[in-house]
């Protein structure tokens, strides 16, 4: 759901001014308030300067006297225009930095936010709120909302000193004024509540139109729209998304089109009493002409200060729900409690046991159900199973990016629990079904290495060889130094299906993690290019503790234990002969599969099209353990 308003206004606004502070220095801070000040003195001097003038004019006093009042009050005036300019223009350039900069809050937080909590949908809706706070425009999030914090700021001060000057000649003219004031803060207010009102249905109303517009504009999807003839569908969606959407603003800005009216309206019975008053008095002789240009001037101005201060004040409470909604993925993006142990026994195989696992996403039925199962160091395990059986979310388990509803697990007989994540993470390779490369070079893909430390040249070479891309990277315009993809690099290039589960089985090979799991990292490949691959696995990870996941039951015969799966329960146990004499679930499936693959026309083809060659060099890491900086 969409964020809600778990956060005040006084609070928001500390939070900009923290960010302001930090990022730029308290240096900012004063030029901020230095602008404001100027903003206010500048119009103030301008307002009062044609009083000046008259009063220098009918003082009686010596022309060049006059003359020289004259000058410095206008020189005084453009002294402040300039440092006006110059403030301004500085103030801008600090907003512009604390929205950029701030975005690397949000960053980190999301990445080290609970992979649990990342993946829901609730989260994608709120980092969706969250990041409009700094990447969308200046026009939106912390800097718009810096400006109109400081807008509102100087429009309430240059009302005080409008107003303070129009109580020393008549102060029973602030009473109209105020109540004035009120009428036109209680409009805003009412506005600002009704568009309160509406914004998770226009957060619901956007992302649907944003859904559209990414399925009509992908390319992938132009086959079907163009055969199915769906264009009208999506025309006829288009119209009632916009038609909700539009409906929907216009509730918005009608509320502050009506605030507008009545704010309209407090001006006119404000300038119109005030000149009335004015033109009275000094048909009465308690002012003079230059009090009168004084008094007229400071109205006027009263009046653009208070528009001023509203504008602000509404357009902040506006940009002041992305900083909410990014102090809400923040504490929700906060660490959980975590154990600080070192992970058991690092580098060499381990001993993986459940005791009476249980997983839920929801709370209602369980993904994973009271499972006790030991994996023993070295073993090879198999998990197959229909789709919806459990196997991935066991797997995610497994390597601690899921924690237990109920149960622990245990490596080495250490609750993984009070195990430290980064120590634990070490220990395991992971290679998932919807694995793709980042548009990063392919060094940087396969060493994982972030710049944090460097390359093993020696290494990646042995593991894109054995993983059997040696030859296409060495093809590439900078070799391993080639970008992946066109988002960072546009002369980056692409891979192949193939080519992505071979880089993901290098990126395996070069961590070297003595657990490995494969949750059906094939599952786009044929039959014989899967077989193939997990038997390449199956050579390439000898010693290690594996879990392999594969939809097609012949491919993970080399097993050692085949775990079938249904709705979350290992239900059979055992090699694929005992589960073939069982005639069980496992049975019946193989049987099923086999009628549309000849299992045995594929089981003598080499591999990857090639025989693996040992006198080509070994990976480092392949008959030993990892690294222990490797993540």
């Amino acid at each position: 759901m969409a964020t809600q308003r778990r956060y005040g206004f006084v609070s928001n606004v500390a939070q900009l001014l923290r960010w302001l502070v930090r990022i730029c220095g308290p240096r900012a801070l004063a030029v901020c308030a230095l602008d404001v000040a100027a903003g206010v003195t500048q119009p103030f001097l301008a307002a009062a300067l044609p009083s000046v003038v008259v009063a220098a004019l009918t003082s009686g006093a010596e022309p060049l006297v006059a003359l020289a009042l004259v000058a410095g009050a206008a020189a005084l005036l453009q002294v402040l225009v300039v440092l006006k300019a110059w403030t301004q223009a500085k103030s801008n350039w600090y907003y512009t930095c604390t929205r950029v900069w701030g975005g690397l809050d949000l960053c980190r937080d999301a990445l080290a936010a609970d992979y649990r909590y990342i993946e829901s949908d609730e989260a994608h809706k709120k980092l969706d709120l969250a990041t409009r706070a700094f990447f969308n425009d200046s026009s939106m999030g912390v800097e718009e909302a810096l400006r109109r914090l400081f807008a509102a700021v100087g429009g309430a001060l240059g009302m005080v000193a409008y107003a303070a000057v129009i109580g020393m000649f008549v102060p029973w003219l602030l009473v109209p004024l105020a109540l004035l004031t009120v009428v036109s803060i209680a409009a805003n207010r009412w506005a600002n509540e009704k568009s309160y009102a509406v914004m998770d249905d226009e957060f619901a109303a956007s992302e649907a139109f944003e859904y559209l517009r990414r399925q009509a504009l992908d390319s992938a999807n132009g086959k079907d729209i163009r055969l199915y003839r769906m264009a009208a569908w999506f025309k006829r969606a288009f119209a009632q998304v916009l038609d909700r959407n539009v409906k929907l603003r216009d509730i918005e800005y009608g509320a502050f089109e009506r605030a507008g009216y009545v704010a309209a309206a407090c001006a006119l019975v404000r300038d119109g009493a005030s000149y009335v008053t004015f033109i009275w008095l000094i048909f009465a002789g308690s002012i003079d002409l230059p009090a009168f240009l004084l008094l007229a001037g400071m109205v006027s101005g009263f009046g653009t200060w208070m528009q001023t201060a509203f504008d602000s004040l509404s357009e902040l409470m506006v940009q002041l729900r992305h900083v909410s909604a990014y102090r809400e993925v923040h504490d929700d993006c906060a660490p959980a409690a975590h154990g600080t142990n070192a992970a058991p026994n690092p580098g060499r195989a381990h001993e993986i046991r459940l005791d009476h696992v249980s997983f839920s996403y929801d709370g209602s039925e369980d993904a994973v159900h009271d499972l006790t199962l030991t994996i023993h160091p070295g073993e090879k395990i198999a998990l197959v199973g229909v789709n919806g059986a459990g196997k991935t979310t066991l797997v995610k388990l497994l390597c601690g990016l899921y924690r237990p509803t109920s149960g622990s697990i245990y490596l080495d007989g250490v609750d993984v629990a009070s195990i430290n994540p980064r120590s634990l993470w070490r220990e395991f390779s992971v290679v998932f079904q919807d694995c793709f490369p980042f548009s990063f070079t392919v060094a940087d893909n396969v060493s994982c290495s972030g710049g944090e430390k460097d390359v093993d040249p020696v290494r990646l070479d042995a593991c894109l060889a054995q993983a059997d891309l040696a030859e296409k990277v060495a093809g590439l315009p900078h070799g391993a130094e080639t970008h992946l993809g066109q988002d960072v690099d546009p002369e980056g290039v692409s891979l192949s299906g193939g080519e992505t589960q071979r880089l993901m089985l290098a990126r395996a090979l070069y961590k070297g993690a003595p657990v490995v799991l494969l949750d059906e990292p094939t599952a786009a490949l044929d039959p014989l290019a899967e077989r193939q691959m997990y038997e390449r696995y199956d050579e390439l990870t000898a010693g290690k503790t594996s879990v392999f996941i594969s939809h097609r039951l012949s491919s993970t015969r080399f097993c050692e234990r085949i775990l079938y799966m249904e709705r979350g329960r290992v239900v059979e146990r055992g090699t694929h002969e005992e589960l073939m004499a069982a005639a069980g679930g496992y049975a019946r499936m193989f049987e099923t599969q086999a009628r549309y693959y000849e299992d045995d026309s594929i089981g003598d083809r080499p591999l990857l099209n090639h025989e693996f060659d040992d006198s080509k060099g070994v990976c480092p890491q392949l008959n030993h353990g990892g690294d222990e900086d490797a993540e």
